[in-house]
């Protein structure tokens, strides 16, 4: 996740996204299964503020795979050894799911994609927590999140 977007002089903040595990649901807040899907969320989600334009690139290391958000508009082809470049801009908070829409092959059904949205202030906010720690800036954005009674909806 490239961090231009309101933090000027942010570094960029690097994490890994696995599907979440059900045995993970307990210790990480996620134990909601209609905000949460099982097969769709992930233990740690991209944070994009809202009303803003992203840049996304994609690659590959082993075959093609295909970053899809259908809601969001976005279906992008990751190829090893290319970058693809797609734009995209989310007018809405919430949590947007995805999957690889390409028949890559072993574990296809598993790599799942989740974005959530949040306004510029929280997404700062994330930011700067996450260049220390990306599980305690997710811990406190939820808890912002929830504090402001925002109901969370996935898309």
């Amino acid at each position: 996740l490239a961090a231009e977007a309101g933090a000027e002089g942010a570094e960029p903040v690097s994490f890994l996204s696995y599907m979440l595990q059900d045995g993970d649901r307990a210790a990480i807040g996620k134990e909601d299964r209609t905000l949460y899907p099982r097969l769709l969320a992930v233990d740690n989600e991209m944070v994009v503020p809202v009303n803003t334009v992203v840049r996304l690139l994609t690659t590959a290391g082993d075959v093609i795979h295909s970053f899809a958000l259908p809601s969001l508009g976005v279906k992008v082809d990751s190829i090893p050894g290319r970058i693809n470049e797609y734009y995209f801009e989310a007018v809405r908070e919430g949590i947007f799911y995805g999957q690889c829409s390409e028949l890559c092959g072993r574990d296809h059904a598993f790599m799942p994609i989740a974005v959530r949205v949040v306004s510029q202030e929280q997404f700062d906010n994330w930011l700067a927590a996450a260049a220390d720690s990306v599980e305690n800036a997710n811990s406190l954005l939820t808890a912002e999140i929830e504090a402001a009674g925002a109901v969370v909806a996935s898309r």
